[in-house]
């Protein structure tokens, strides 16, 4: 399995994820960055990463099933 690009570095209380770090490079993202640039399509996380909304239509970021089901949820 590859090593991710994208490490969480900060949650909320209740868990949710706001704020990654490139492995790469080591920048800090929030999420609302990462969000813009993943709709926006012209970015490096694009092939790893998508953006879902949970039940409240909050936005958060999943990264990209990679097709093995021992390694994927649901």
């Amino acid at each position: 399995m590859a090593k991710k690009i994208l490490e969480v570095t900060k949650e909320t209380r209740t868990g949710r994820n706001i704020e990654f770090q490139d492995t790469r490079n080591h920048k800090k993202i929030r999420i609302e960055e990462l969000v813009n640039r993943l709709e926006t399509g012209n970015s490096a996380y694009n092939a790893d990463y998508c953006v879902k909304h949970d039940k409240n239509g909050v936005k958060y970021v999943a990264s990209k099933p990679d097709g093995n089901d021992k390694n994927n949820l649901g």
